[in-house]
């Protein structure tokens, strides 16, 4: 008869650590940091997470969940870090599990293939009243070199030197120097900006006439001068030609694309140049 308080004993001792489990917090949720990933890029590495709650919303701890991918064509997932890596674009499905309780939350993923961003021009000079505007291009391209319309997120460092909206119109405020950035995702590109205050009294270009064969090729120098008759390096000038089906021309670089003759304008404000173009 002795023994049996020692077996009760050892007995409550035993089932204690489980009777206080019990009447601990019970998982009752996986929560998510996130429901929708968009990763732009291809073999980027990203990191998905969450946490086991209980119904409460307060955490459990002592939980790992498993994760896994629906398309490891498109992404990998590592199952026990939640460390996520593009493959290609496309979409995919990323599940954290936990077996004990059976419990899941999903994260909807998407990646997109962007290799570059790139504004032109690579540095410009906006020169006139405060106020004045010039749209910069975006250009952005996939891993194999295809280009791909993208919205782009602009900004620019110095707000009060010039400001730039959600199309890449830059705005001059004071002078001064600026860097407007646009960014997708984690890739960008960039542009550098200089603000001067002073009027273009003239704007030269040279060569007035270029002859080319089509596929050619010739950069046209241009040179801005103020009031003073000071130059003003890299200004800001939208060119154009009346026959693109001749020859196109971008930050001052003229392609020959067909047989015929057009005319490349450059224009800066109320100033222009023009140069008369033959492709043969």
């Amino acid at each position: 008869m002795s023994r049996h308080p020692r077996l009760l004993a050892g007995a409550a001792l035993l089932l204690a650590p489980l009777l206080l489990a019990s009447c601990g917090p019970k998982a009752s949720e996986i929560r998510l940091k996130e429901k929708k990933l968009t990763v732009y890029g291809l073999d980027r590495t990203v990191s998905v997470g969450g946490d086991v709650v209980d119904g409460k919303g307060e955490i459990v701890p002592g939980f790992m969940v498993a994760w896994e991918s629906s398309n490891p064509k498109v992404a990998t997932v590592n199952p026990q870090t939640g460390s996520v890596k593009s493959v290609s674009a496309g979409k995919a499905r990323l599940t954290a599990r936990l077996d004990k309780p059976p419990l899941e939350a999903h994260v909807a993923l998407e990646v997109i293939d962007i290799a570059s961003v790139n504004v032109s021009p690579l540095r410009m000079t906006l020169a006139g009243p405060a106020g004045t505007s010039f749209p910069l291009v975006l250009e952005t391209r996939a891993s194999r070199g295809a280009l791909v319309p993208m919205t782009a997120v602009w900004v620019s460092s110095d707000p009060k030197v010039a400001t730039v909206d959600a199309s890449g119109i830059v705005t001059s405020v004071a002078e001064g120097k600026t860097t407007v950035k646009a960014s997708i995702g984690d890739v960008s590109g960039a542009t550098d900006v200089v603000v001067v205050l002073r009027s273009i009294e003239t704007l030269e270009a040279t060569p007035l006439n270029i002859p080319l064969k089509v596929g050619e090729a010739l950069d046209v120098t241009l040179v801005a001068r103020d009031a003073q008759g000071q130059p003003i390096p890299d200004v800001a000038v939208t060119w154009t030609s009346s026959d693109p089906s001749v020859a196109t021309c971008s930050s001052g670089r003229v392609v020959g694309v067909g047989p015929g003759s057009t005319t490349v304008r450059a224009v800066c404000g109320a100033r222009s140049a023009e140069v008369a173009v033959i492709v043969f």
